[in-house]
């Protein structure tokens, strides 16, 4: 991790101990695990994607032990964690003195509350889930079988029709079971997490009859549609689902798999996420703090400008009032590094000092495609590097093909040296020994070697590459 990323992590993590405080109250759990005992209990929370310790206590020789403490759990989904590694996952409501009792025996099936009922529906809810998935897994087994059929079998249709009726009735069941469970807790935890579990349903789409590429339409539909529905069924105002392993892996999954990888289109859904957010003060903290860091540290090409964007619009721009000013200070240092090259931006000009005491001047210099690379002769990345990308460089035409080598430190004699040796002069050799250009601001370099490649009008095409992608973005932009 370098040290520009790692600043913004910490604030980050730091939310795992600010969000979810609640006011001074009291929470008693009975636990009872019969066919244990003399064993120490883990009671933990989910929080995002990970797991944290809430307390722990250990049961005594008739199995029963108790978590206390003097003030109350923030709303969602906790566990126990057996000394066998298994755990037994609990929805925690307002009701927050309770027993939960279960059996060794059979873990799955004997667990029991007694003192809060949105507890025990929610173990009603798990048991119901359970036994459907068992019953679509038979289906499924049997939907198999009918598969393998041969084509002439008289009795394949009839039998695949019997599979369709199978997976209605348990689809019909499973609706009716979420709609009674929403009507009774439609405004509490349990159905926010259960709301949370339910896909969203695709409307019919019938393409018109003049739509000559059918598959091509119904994909456009379906992509457009998933795009604005897709996180319908999540609060995302709710600090309790975060509490539950729900939420962070479907956003995650929705900005990384639903939507176009493009800085622009992400920007505008990391916003829609933002404005629902924004209903609690909580959940706007951890979401503008999380897509901060999940952008700021992507490893794909380009994501940077929407960490600009949400380091812009929210941080910079004064809607985060818990950060301190020297976060902030940081931040916007960092912006100013990476905001310069974002790609498709037009490349900073420079005007520096060729190795033949000549002058030069990006913005003047003409060709199709350049590469522009920034090293140093002592880096022994660089050493591995160089040669390869000459190597690459000269199977084009060196008049529609430029590479820039600037040399970042300033000891002349070794870089000389080097690019004889290597027999470099057909490069564009230049250098900043006094830094009057500011390139390690405008072209964000804290490391060499870093490859930059810009198109016939200077707009970085991409940035950041190995030498390894060089060839194919090269053979991509000349030939066009």
């Amino acid at each position: 991790m370098t040290l520009q990323n790692s600043f913004l992590r910490i604030v980050f993590l730091s939310l795992l101990f600010a969000l979810g405080s609640v006011a001074n109250a009291q929470y008693k759990i009975d636990l009872q695990v019969n066919g244990l005992r003399d064993s120490s209990i883990i009671f933990g929370y989910y929080f995002g994607e990970g797991r944290y310790v809430q307390d722990t206590a250990k049961l005594d020789a008739k199995g029963h032990a108790t978590f206390k403490r003097d003030s109350s759990l923030a709303k969602g989904l906790y566990l126990f964690l057996l000394p066998s590694g298994e755990s037994l996952d609990l929805l925690i409501g307002d009701q927050q003195k309770f027993t939960f009792s279960v059996d060794m025996a059979d873990l799955r099936n004997t667990q029991k509350v007694e003192g809060a009922s949105l507890s025990q529906a929610f173990l009603d809810f798990q048991t119901f889930m359970g036994r459907m998935q068992q019953k679509g897994e038979k289906v499924r087994k049997e939907d198999s079988i009918v598969r393998a059929l041969p084509a002439d079998d008289p009795t394949a249709e009839k039998r695949r029709e019997e599979i369709r009726d199978k997976y209605k009735e348990l689809d019909v069941e499973v609706k009716n079971y979420h709609k009674t469970l929403l009507e009774k807790h439609g405004n509490d935890v349990l159905g926010e997490f259960v709301r949370a579990t339910i896909p969203i349903a695709l409307p019919d789409f019938q393409p018109a009859p003049t739509v000559k590429n059918v598959d091509s339409a119904r994909w456009m539909w379906s992509y457009t549609y998933n795009s604005e529905h897709y996180l319908d069924n999540i609060n995302l105002a709710s600090s309790s689902l975060l509490r539950t392993p729900l939420v962070l892996p479907k956003v995650n999954h929705f900005l990384d798999k639903m939507i176009l990888q493009i800085p622009d289109t992400l920007n505008k859904y990391c916003d829609k996420i933002l404005e629902r957010a924004y209903l609690n003060t909580e959940t706007f903290r951890f979401w503008t703090s999380y897509l901060l860091n999940k952008y700021q540290s992507s490893e794909i090409i380009g994501m940077d400008a929407v960490f600009v964007h949400i380091a812009e619009k929210y941080y910079l721009a004064g809607r985060t009032p818990w950060v301190d000013e020297e976060f902030l200070t940081k931040l916007k240092d960092r912006v100013a590094h990476i905001k310069p090259n974002l790609l498709w931006a037009v490349a900073p000009n420079f005007k520096v000092e060729t190795l033949n005491a000549q002058s030069f001047e990006l913005a003047k210099d003409k060709a199709d495609a350049t590469v522009l690379v920034f090293w140093e002769p002592s880096c022994s990345h660089c050493k591995v590097a160089i040669p390869k990308i000459d190597s690459i460089a000269r199977k084009y035409d060196p008049k529609r093909l430029h590479v820039i080598g600037f040399m970042t430190t300033g000891d002349g004699p070794e870089w000389q040296k080097y690019v004889f040796e290597h027999k470099l002069e057909w490069w564009i050799n230049v250098w900043d020994p006094y830094r009057k250009t500011g390139f390690h601001d405008n072209y964000d370099i804290y490391s060499t070697p870093v490859i930059y490649v810009l198109d016939k009008n200077h707009k970085i095409v991409i940035k950041r590459i190995g030498v390894e992608s060089l060839a194919a973005i090269l053979d991509d932009l000349l030939k066009k």
